[in-house]
C-alpha cells in the first residue's frame, strides 16, 4: 500500500514537473512578446516648447556664420548657396526650417541622400539660436531671393471649449488633424511608413513649435502647408492637438499605447492564446 502511494506520488510529481516544463517555453515566449511590444511602442515623453524669436544681433549672426562654416558649409555650400548633390540650398529656407531641423536633431546629417530622422540635438540651444539668426539673414547677406518662413508664434488655447477671437480650441485642432495629418501620421500621431522606405515620424516627441514649423516647411516626405491652405490660427490649433496627443484623456478605457489596431490586435491574440492554453490544460488534466 505504501509502495503504491509512493509510486503514485512520484508519478504525480513527474507529471507536475512535465507540465511545468511544457508551460515554461510558452510562458517565456509570451513574456518576450510583451517586452518587445512595450519597447516598440514606448514613446519618448512629451516636449513642450515655447515660441522663439529670431535674433537680429550682429554678434549672433557672426557666431552663426562661424558655426555654419565649421559644420554645414561642406554640404550646403558657401553662404548656403548649394553644395553637394542632395543638400538643399539654405538661402531662402527661413528661420523656421533651420530651427526645426536643428532642434529635432535632423541636422547635421551624415549623408545628404538619407531621410533626416529625429535624434538628440547636436548643438546647444544658444548655438541653434545663432544658426537660426545666420540662416534667417542669408537673403540680406547674399542679396538672393526673399526670407523663408519665420518661427511661428502659437495662438493660445481658449479657456473653454467655446471658440473665441484670439484663441483656438482642441476640437478645432482635432478636426483639422483628422483631415490633413492623420492619413500619414496615424490618428493618434504614432507615425507609420510610406513607399520607397520613407518613414512618417511619430509626433509624441514634437513640441508645439516644432509641430507648427513642420507644417510650414514640409520636411521630407511631408508637403509644405502654406498660409493659403491653413491659417496661422489653424496651424496653432493642430499644434495644440499634437501636444494633447502626448498624454490624451482615455475616457473609453485603456489607451494600449495609442497605436490603434496593431496593439489592440496583440492584446486580443495574447488574451485568446491564454484562454486556449488554459482550456487545453484543463482538458489534459481531466483526461
Amino acid at each position: 500500500m505504501i509502495s503504491t502511494l509512493f509510486r503514485f506520488s512520484l508519478g504525480r510529481l513527474s507529471l507536475g514537473r512535465l507540465s511545468r516544463r511544457r508551460f515554461a517555453i510558452p510562458s517565456a515566449l509570451l513574456g518576450l512578446g510583451i517586452l518587445a511590444c512595450s519597447l516598440l511602442f514606448l514613446s519618448g515623453g512629451s516636449a513642450h516648447g515655447q515660441p522663439a524669436t529670431v535674433s537680429t544681433d550682429p554678434a549672433d549672426i557672426a557666431a552663426g556664420a562661424s558655426l555654419f562654416t565649421e559644420h554645414c558649409e561642406s554640404c550646403h555650400g558657401f553662404q548656403g548657396q548649394g553644395g553637394v548633390p542632395g543638400a538643399t540650398p539654405l538661402v531662402n529656407v527661413g528661420a523656421a526650417a533651420a530651427d526645426f531641423y536643428l532642434t529635432t536633431g535632423r541636422m547635421p546629417l551624415n549623408n545628404p541622400g538619407n531621410q533626416p530622422l529625429r535624434h538628440h540635438p547636436f548643438f546647444t540651444n544658444q548655438q541653434i539660436g545663432q544658426l537660426d539668426a545666420y540662416i534667417n539673414a542669408l537673403p540680406d547677406i547674399t542679396g538672393i531671393g526673399q526670407h523663408g518662413p519665420d518661427i511661428p508664434t502659437i495662438t493660445p488655447l481658449c479657456a473653454t471649449a467655446t471658440p473665441a477671437p484670439g484663441c483656438v480650441t482642441l476640437s478645432e485642432g482635432q478636426q483639422l488633424f483628422a483631415i490633413n495629418c492623420a492619413q500619414c501620421h496615424q490618428a493618434a500621431g504614432s507615425g507609420g511608413m510610406l513607399s520607397k522606405g520613407n518613414v512618417v515620424p511619430g509626433l509624441h516627441n514634437a513640441n508645439i513649435v516644432q509641430a507648427a514649423e513642420a507644417m510650414r516647411i514640409g520636411p521630407m516626405p511631408m508637403p509644405i502647408i502654406g498660409p493659403n491652405q491653413l491659417s496661422d490660427d489653424q496651424v496653432s490649433a493642430i499644434a495644440h492637438y499634437v501636444q494633447y496627443l502626448h498624454l490624451p484623456n482615455d475616457k473609453g478605457g485603456l489607451g494600449i499605447t495609442h497605436f490603434g489596431p496593431v496593439a489592440e490586435g496583440f492584446v486580443g491574440i495574447l488574451a485568446g492564446f491564454c484562454i486556449l492554453l488554459f482550456a487545453a490544460r484543463m482538458i489534459g488534466t481531466r483526461g
